[in-house]
C-alpha cells in the first residue's frame, strides 16, 4: 500500500504517532497526513486526495461521528474508507457508527495487527465496489440465514462481486460475518422463477434509511464469498447477470 494516502485524526499526538508508525512500518506508506480534530480534518480532506481516513470518535471542535456524517454526505468523499477508533464499545455507539456508514470500528487500545487488519479490510472492500452493478431489476427477493431465522429483503443492485439489499434491520445482522443467502428471481425473461442458493456472502456495509413508520429499515452491502460458491450457483449468477444485461437494465456503479 505504498501509494495509498492516509489521514489520521486524533486530538492526542501520541495516538497519531502510533498510528503513523504502524502505517509506515507495516504497510510501507509515507503518504500520511494528520489532524487534531474533525474540523481540521475536513478542511484537509477538501484540499488533498486522501484514500483512507482513520479518526477518533471523541475530539474537540468536531468529533469523529460528525466527521463521518459529513464525509458520507459529500459527493467527493462519500466512498472513502473510514475507520473509527474509539474507547466507546457499547452497542449504541457501534450501531450509530454503522448506520452512519463506517467501514471499520476499532476499539482502543488496539494492537498494530488489529489496526492493519482493519485497514486492509476497508481498502479491499472499497476496491471491490468498482464492479458494474445492475439496477432497475425485476422483482428479486433475498433471504439471509442468521443463527435463528431467515430475514427477508429485496435486491437493489447486483454484480459478480456482491449485491445491495434492503431489509428490516435486525440485531442478528453483523458486519463481516459470513451468511448463507437464498436469492429468488420471479419470472426472469418469462422463463419462470429461479432460486439461487446457497450463496455465501459477507456484509461489508450497513446503512440505516429514513422511514416514516416505526420500522427500522436498512441497506446492506454484501460481498460474495466466491471461493465458497458451488459451480452450479456461480453458473446461475452468471446467467442472471447476462440476462439482466441483455434486458437493458440500468448499469450503475456501487458507491
Amino acid at each position: 500500500m505504498q501509494d495509498v494516502s492516509f489521514l489520521i485524526v486524533d486530538d492526542c499526538q501520541l495516538v497519531r504517532n502510533l498510528v503513523r508508525n504502524t502505517i509506515e512500518n507495516r504497510l510501507g506508506s509515507e503518504n500520511v497526513y494528520t489532524a487534531a480534530d474533525g474540523k481540521e480534518a475536513f478542511e484537509l480532506l477538501n484540499a488533498r486526495k486522501i484514500d483512507i481516513i482513520i479518526a477518533d470518535w471523541q475530539m474537540p471542535n468536531m468529533d469523529g461521528d460528525e466527521l463521518l456524517r459529513r464525509v458520507r454526505k459529500s459527493d467527493k468523499l462519500k466512498a472513502t474508507p473510514f475507520i473509527m477508533m474509539s474507547s466507546l464499545g457499547d452497542k449504541e455507539h457501534v450501531l450509530a457508527a454503522i448506520q452512519n456508514g463506517v467501514s471499520q470500528y476499532v476499539m482502543k487500545p488496539f494492537s498494530a495487527e488489529k489496526l492493519e487488519d482493519a485497514i486492509q479490510k476497508s481498502w479491499n472492500s472499497a476496491n471491490r465496489r468498482g464492479a458494474v452493478r445492475l439496477s432497475s431489476l425485476p422483482e428479486h427477493r433475498v433471504r439471509i440465514q442468521t443463527n435463528n431465522r431467515k430475514i427477508a429483503g429485496t435486491v437493489k443492485n447486483i454484480s459478480h462481486t456482491g449485491m445491495l439489499v434492503e431489509l428490516t434491520y435486525s440485531r442478528e445482522l453483523h458486519l463481516f460475518n459470513n451468511y448463507g443467502i437464498e436469492l429468488d428471481i420471479f419470472d426472469l425473461n418469462h422463463e419462470g422463477n429461479m432460486l439461487i442458493e446457497p450463496i455465501y456472502g459477507i456484509p461489508v456495509r450497513l446503512i440505516a434509511l429514513d422511514t416514516s413508520g416505526g420500522t427500522k429499515v436498512c441497506q446492506m452491502g454484501i460481498r460474495f464469498s466466491r471461493d465458497m460458491l458451488h459451480e452450479t450457483v456461480k453458473s446461475k449468477l452468471d446467467y442472471l447477470l447476462k440476462t439482466l444485461g441483455e434486458n437493458d437494465s440500468d448499469l450503475i456503479q456501487d458507491n
